[in-house]
């Protein structure tokens, strides 16, 4: 039996060898997996892994019974290809002894073969080092590999779990922000169940001034028939304190909130007509699109949500009921501070009411009917009359002197206030807006008809695609106003402006003024209802129809 061998210094040769070896077969396993996921996804390393796991083991397999012939065969290798078969260091002894004694007697040719037989057992040893070392190395290197692949593949998996899970957290988030909207709508919605009560106290208000009303005619039999077709009350002579103060701190003591946006609007007619040609729209998409243009149609929301802001329909209904019980001149009620602010009074006609100086900020009229009304010195910030008709209706500022009883004084003056009101797609004619406090006015779209803006304050409001015809601004404060897609009928529009503006405040350069056609005009909305189409081909014709174009920014670098 081969005796075992002695400890074997390490050359240097083999001592980078094996490192070389070891590093380049890892790197080589670790570029093969890299492409393997680049090029072809974690997905097919994972549905291919039993084919990975197999050719790893069968390159072990490979490396075994390799190093196993080797190992049993290393003697008849070594003896054919160096012709030693063992190697061990006692074994040099002999040679490098006979190398010395051929050389002490002369012998060269003795010393050779000697130094000869040193050389073979030289390589034969360290033949079978280097191949012992690589197999370890091999088998070193396959295992680190492997390991490595799998440390890989974990990796990847890991990652592809906290993708989904990213994504998962995506999809709760997203829920949990629809749980805070229903929360919020259930806020919302219990404030609405509170105010719902204060409709059984309007109620019976409605039912009091029902009771006047009786009286009165009561009174004069005469009056009966009249009173009954257009009831008609003095809140002076009429109303007892008693039923003005129930009526304004009822009005203070309902509170506005967001409820739920109707997605369907009863007293709408445009709207109503929408749902009518629903069923048809498929098969008449053009028809319903220029149908949808002209009437201004918008598509509810496909899940029903709250209102854009606090609102108050009960404030609306208590409006309803005093205008319909017959009060026209509210400014005793505004006296003792009625509150109308935040009344959602969509589709609600106004007809010769007198509300001076009342308290209507964040009040919705929305296609309302609203003629020969009075606004002048109301609060009117952030209201709404989208949509609506507007005629022979006073928002101007109200000198003391014009004031209705208990406001009249003379030497004061009330501003109407209406910084953010918004007219947008409004018919508006005869309407006199002088002098008013008016901020960043909206009337996007609006047709303005006989208008009055002397003396008004407008800086930062919008005109944009509005249609204007016999519109004064003498002395208006037109700062940063936008009028970019605004019609003009008449003379040219920016030397009227420029005239008519006060000093300073309408930059003309900032506009471009062309001539605009009938159709451009029509194809807006609240002009379509108004116009006619041969009136304003007689207007292009006669090159009274313009159109102004910004082409400079408002606030230069």
């Amino acid at each position: 039996m081969e005796e075992p061998p002695a400890a074997e210094p390490d050359l240097p040769g083999h001592a980078r060898g094996a490192p070389v070896a070891f590093g380049a077969l890892i790197f080589g396993f670790g570029l093969a997996a890299g492409v393997l996921m680049a090029f072809s996804g974690y997905a097919v390393l994972q549905e291919s892994a039993s084919l990975v796991v197999t050719v790893f083991l069968a390159a072990l397999f490979v490396v075994a019974l390799v190093g196993s012939i080797l190992f049993l065969l290393r003697r008849p290798i070594t003896r054919r290809i160096y012709g030693a078969a063992n190697a061990q260091m006692e074994l040099f002894a002999d040679p490098l002894s006979r190398v010395a004694e051929s050389a002490i007697d002369g012998d060269p040719r003795a010393a050779t073969s000697a130094a000869r037989d040193l050389v073979r057992m030289t390589f034969a040893r360290y033949a079978w080092l280097s191949t012992r070392r690589w197999i370890v190395a091999s088998f070193t290197g396959l295992i680190a590999a492997m390991a490595a692949l799998a440390g890989t593949a974990l990796l990847f998996k890991q990652n592809e779990l906290l993708a989904a899970q990213s994504v998962l957290l995506a999809e709760q988030n997203a829920k949990l922000q629809v749980q805070s909207g229903y929360l919020a709508q259930d806020v919302e919605l219990s404030e609405a169940a509170r105010n719902a009560q204060m409709a059984v106290e309007i109620t019976e208000i409605a039912a009091a001034l029902g009771e006047v009303l009786s009286r009165k005619a009561a009174s004069d039999p005469e009056l009966d028939q009249w009173v009954a077709a257009i009831p008609v009350l003095n809140p002076f002579t009429d109303l007892t304190p008693a039923l003005i103060m129930r009526i304004t701190s009822t009005s203070r003591a309902i509170k506005p909130y967001r409820f739920l946006d109707p997605p369907y609007r009863a007293h709408d007619t445009g709207d109503k007509l929408r749902v009518a040609m629903q069923p048809r729209r498929q098969e008449l998409g053009k028809s319903y699109a220029l149908m949808a243009r002209n009437f201004d149609w918008r598509d509810p929301p496909e899940t029903t949500a709250l209102i854009d802001r606090p609102a108050s329909p009960e404030r609306a209904q208590l409006l309803q009921s005093l205008f319909r019980a017959g009060i026209r001149e509210f400014e005793l009620l505004n006296w003792f501070q009625l509150d109308l602010s935040f009344a959602y009074a969509h589709d609600t006609d106004l007809l010769g009411l007198s509300l001076q100086n009342g308290q209507l900020s964040f009040a919705e009229f929305d296609r309302s009917q609203i003629r020969g009304s009075d606004f002048r010195g109301a609060a009117l910030e952030n209201a709404r009359f989208r949509n609506g008709v507007i005629e022979a209706s006073l928002f101007s500022r109200l000198p003391g002197e014009d004031a209705k009883v208990p406001f009249r004084e003379a030497g004061v003056s009330y501003p109407t206030l209406l910084a953010g009101a918004d007219f947008s797609g409004a018919i508006l004619t005869s309407v006199a807006f002088s002098e008013i406090q008016g901020g960043s006015v909206v009337f996007e779209g609006a047709v303005l008809d006989g208008a009055t803006f002397d003396g008004a304050v407008l800086a930062a409001g919008t005109f944009r695609n509005a249609v204007l015809r016999n519109v004064e601004f003498t002395a208006a404060d037109l700062r940063s106003v936008e009028f970019d897609g605004a019609f003009f009928l008449g003379p040219d529009p920016l030397a009227q402006l420029s005239t008519a503006a006060a000093p300073g405040t309408f930059r003309a350069e900032r506009f471009e003024a062309r001539p605009a056609t009938a159709a451009e005009v029509m194809a807006l909305a609240a002009p379509f209802r108004y116009f006619e189409g041969p009136e304003l081909e007689d207007h292009a014709a006669a090159g009274t129809l313009w159109r102004l174009r910004r082409v400079q920014p408002f606030e230069a670098d």
